[in-house]
């Protein structure tokens, strides 16, 4: 997959940050993967906030590995606050002091890759359970959360992919919540989910709409515990975040891979 790659043009991949060791752990297993499915391709990994190494550090070393140009690859799953102002802005002022061109991919939005795995992981949550008709089940999926207005538009028609042709049908109902910023509130949703005047279900499934362990799924596992508590006769089931899975590092490659003009390509020869 790295023949796209003109020679002199290395792959920054930007993660968010963490301090979850188990989360960083994961950032890095992704960026490992992306770096062998571009062999012969220039291939680091900075981070955006909390831990290092630094965006500026990542840009630094695929200079000094002879890198005159830059793809970053933000392991983002949404255009929010992060993707438009934040990694931009953290990439700037290294890349001009390095003299470095530096162009940015689009987060993974309703990527193939990553909406095969959002429903892989839900139907690995379920798969050793009792069988649920999907009549009498709630699927709540929750986001992050963004002052971006176009945040709920977007985890929304995420699930919307992520439950196409869907075996055995549709949910009985769809819930959105967000841990921050946005509305309605994971509580909101988890309240909204458990409603007994909502219809009659007897499984609830919360999928966490994140890419790797941290703070924001410790508050989602809080939360369902709450809904136990409020509805305990019902079955509460946690999906699995997406994980260092392969798709993830697949993604992301393709992503870069996109990103790179006819200008760069017409370098190769």
């Amino acid at each position: 997959m790295g023949g796209p790659f003109p020679a002199g043009v290395g792959l920054l991949v930007v993660g968010h940050g963490t301090a979850d060791p188990v989360g960083a752990a994961e950032t890095q297993a992704v960026a490992d993967a992306v770096a062998e499915l571009l062999p012969g391709v220039a291939v680091e990994l900075g981070f955006l906030e909390v831990i290092g190494p630094t965006i500026g550090d990542a840009l630094e070393r695929l200079a000094g590995r002879g890198c005159c140009e830059v793809v970053a690859a933000p392991l983002l799953l949404f255009a929010a606050g992060h993707a438009k102002r934040d990694v931009p802005e953290a990439i700037a002022g290294p890349a001009a002091t390095l003299g470095l061109r530096v162009c940015q991919t689009e987060p993974f939005g309703c990527q193939a890759e990553i909406v095969e795995l959002s429903r892989r992981r839900r139907h690995e949550a379920v798969a050793d359970l009792r069988p649920v008709p999907p009549a009498e089940t709630v699927l709540l999926m929750v986001g992050r959360g963004s002052s971006d207005p176009g945040g709920v538009s977007q985890l929304r028609s995420f699930t919307e992919a992520s439950l196409a042709d869907e075996p055995g049908g549709r949910p009985r109902r769809i819930e959105l919540g967000f841990v921050a910023a946005a509305r309605p509130s994971l509580d909101e949703a988890i309240a909204t989910a458990c409603d007994p005047m909502a219809g009659e279900v007897r499984r609830i499934l919360v999928q966490p709409h994140l890419l790797f362990r941290g703070h924001v799924e410790e508050q989602v596992s809080k939360a369902v515990c709450i809904g136990r508590d409020l509805r305990p006769e019902l079955e509460w089931v946690q999906v699995a975040r997406l994980g260092a899975d392969r798709l993830v590092a697949r993604a992301l490659v393709i992503r870069a891979v996109e990103s790179i003009g006819p200008e760069s390509l017409s370098r190769q020869g």
